[in-house]
């Protein structure tokens, strides 16, 4: 169980980052303003309710409670997101997401691409001889349906970033977090391009030792994370001080020792347990991830 544990957590971890460059490259470089749409948008969604669509509505200390966020902090983003035509204001207090942006080509394709990276992540996995069953059944998020496959597993996605931002709600950093998660799965690289590898630093007892582990740059997580470089480095000078990451030959590495600690194994448990409830969510679609292709 262990084992089948940590090889989950890497691709896993791998389509999260995916899934927070698309987010923070589709607002021009703000992650903060990102997650406060995709808050709008998984909150306001239209629902079928006897053939006509029901409009929710959220207000801005909703959002600012379920994000972590300073109410403050999300006034503002929610005036730049009404000033870019991305949500408006249907009363003083309440707001939805701009729908007729949902239907348009350009957000289609942005669906078809994000199902597209998730069948890329699932697909890696069944083929390291992961078994999805190992954990057995869990209860599934619960999809609204949309008029594409892919914009209904698009939804499921949004679902599935929102409840791990919640869920992982702390004293730390949403962008530093951002920024400890790229760099231990960059570094981390090497091992998952190996099955040998994967399997044989899977155990809990078994941590990859640095020579198998790949420095990262300030420049490597930027664009991995769509993010600038001098807020990449002001995160990770701030954890050399601290300890947690080393200067080596090539770049960075992060301390293993950081890796392997309680909090760090109940937050990889999380992710997984989040990831699980998504394929549960596939199936109920009919998707079989056992039989998925990149076709």
């Amino acid at each position: 169980m262990m084992a089948h544990a940590r090889v989950l957590t890497r691709p896993v971890i791998d389509f999260l980052l995916d899934e927070i460059a698309l987010l923070t490259e589709g607002c021009d470089g703000d992650y903060v303003m990102a997650i406060v749409e995709l808050s709008i948008l998984q909150a306001t969604r239209q629902i079928a309710a006897g053939g006509a669509a029901s409009e929710r509505t959220i207000s801005v200390r909703a959002i600012g409670a379920s994000l972590g966020l300073p109410y403050e902090t999300c006034r503002r983003k929610v005036r730049a997101l009404e000033a870019n035509g991305r949500c408006r204001r249907v009363t003083a207090n309440r707001l939805v997401i701009a729908h007729e942006r949902l239907e348009t080509p350009a957000y289609q394709a942005y669906s078809d691409a994000r199902w597209r990276n998730l069948r890329v992540h699932l697909v890696e996995l069944r083929d390291i001889g992961f078994d999805f069953d190992q954990f057995g059944q869990v209860s599934p998020q619960v999809a609204v349906r949309a008029p594409t496959l892919s914009r209904t597993i698009a939804a499921l996605v949004d679902d599935y970033m929102l409840r791990l931002i919640e869920a992982r709600r702390s004293n730390v950093d949403i962008i530093e977090s951002n920024i400890i998660t790229a760099m231990m799965n960059m570094n981390g690289e090497p091992v998952r391009r190996s099955r040998e590898l994967t399997w044989k630093y899977a155990g809990g007892d078994t941590p990859p030792p640095d020579s198998v582990r790949e420095p990262v740059t300030i420049a490597m997580i930027a664009r991995r994370l769509k993010t600038t470089e001098e807020i990449v480095r002001r995160q990770v000078n701030n954890y050399v001080g601290r300890g947690w990451v080393r200067r080596v030959p090539g770049g960075y590495l992060f301390v293993m020792a950081q890796q392997v600690t309680p909090d760090a194994h109940r937050s990889r448990n999380l992710v997984n347990q989040r990831f699980l409830q998504l394929v549960q969510a596939l199936r109920q679609l009919g998707i079989d991830p056992a039989t998925l292709t990149l076709d």
